[in-house]
């Protein structure tokens, strides 16, 4: 179960005592209202009622896996979209792969036909063409 905020009014002069005089016994006023809020708790609420909560509280904390931190992502898209993302990237991997291939067969062509030309005029010496 999520911790829930709790926010009180309390004069400025009376917190700054009672901070001050906690400071000198180690103790912070966040863990002794929370053992107060605690004690606060059994007092009222019926032992049963208690057992049930807890043990609600049990089973949310077995439910949540243990997040390990990760990086941080530069940008987050929806998975939507980055599904779609990722096949837009396959098609065009696909695309530019085929016209890559294409580029190469025109290459290799023109390289046949240079050759094919460049033959006949080929003597005993090194011919260069561009």
């Amino acid at each position: 179960m999520a911790d829930r905020e709790i926010k009180i009014t309390f004069p400025e002069k009376k917190m700054e005592a009672l901070v001050f005089f906690l400071g000198e016994q180690n103790e912070k006023i966040e863990e002794v209202l929370t053992a107060h809020l605690d004690k606060t708790y059994e007092k009222y609420v019926p032992q049963q009622v208690r057992k049930f909560v807890d043990s609600q509280i049990a089973a949310e904390q077995e439910e949540v896996p243990v997040r390990v931190p990760r990086a941080p992502r530069q940008t987050r898209e929806p998975s939507e979209t980055g599904r779609r993302n990722a096949r837009q990237g396959t098609r065009q991997n696909a695309s530019r792969e085929e016209a890559q291939s294409t580029q190469s067969e025109a290459e290799a062509q023109e390289h046949e036909a240079d050759q094919s030309v460049a033959e006949p005029e080929e003597t005993s010496a090194m011919c260069m063409g561009m």
